[in-house]
């Protein structure tokens, strides 16, 4: 389990994933979000509460040869290369649109996040959040037109919870990378751990 209260937020950058299987495509942005104070303050714990709570970790898996997990190679080439983030967030959003291999797999917002100031076990690392938004709510929006008040209805995202999100710290033990992962709408429980990721749960001794 991590430690958010020294977490801050270096990078962020959105984009939309689409499904290949029913022929919607992706999105990107070509810039990070700069943030204003409120979104900034909301966005931070809305992102890193749920690893909170979050105690059993993954590592990085492949059947052949770890070095051929995509995930492990874009965030050693974050780690390795800041200056690389707006590419290497795009290559995640392609590798995850080819894991929609079926209709049910849900279009959405992927959030791709550099953190810094995570703590776990005494250690204070940086961190790679990968995060997708897959269902939009409905709320009212109130305004002023005519000198009458009327209201609206828009979608937007629900700051009370993300659907899914892993977390991948810049700290390795024997089995490699320690990451954690979270899936709020596990409609299909391979699609985000094991094709997307393509992790495992660590051995009892790291996890």
């Amino acid at each position: 389990m991590i430690s958010r209260k020294n977490a801050s937020i270096s990078k962020f950058i959105i984009h939309k994933v689409g499904n290949k299987f029913n022929d919607t495509k992706n999105a990107f942005s070509n810039q990070l979000v700069d943030f204003d104070e409120a979104s900034y303050d909301l966005m931070l714990p809305f992102l890193l509460k749920p690893f909170g709570s979050v105690v059993q970790s993954y590592r990085f898996n492949h059947h052949a040869n770890i070095s051929l997990n995509e995930i492990n190679t874009y965030c050693a080439q974050l780690f390795n290369d800041e200056s690389a983030f707006e590419e290497v967030s795009k290559h995640i959003v392609m590798h995850l649109y080819e894991q929609s291999n079926s209709a049910n797999i849900k279009t959405g917002d992927v959030l791709v996040v550099m953190f810094e100031g995570i703590e776990f076990r005494d250690i204070t690392t940086n961190a790679i959040g990968i995060f997708k938004i897959e269902n939009k709510v409905n709320f009212f929006q109130t305004y002023l037109e005519n000198n009458s008040y009327d209201v609206l209805v828009q979608k937007g995202i629900s700051s009370k919870k993300v659907d899914k999100g892993c977390l991948i710290l810049n700290q390795s033990d024997a089995e490699g990378n320690i990451i954690f992962s979270v899936d709020n709408n596990s409609y299909d429980a391979q699609y985000w751990i094991n094709h997307f990721l393509n992790i495992k749960y660590a051995d009892d001794a790291n996890s």
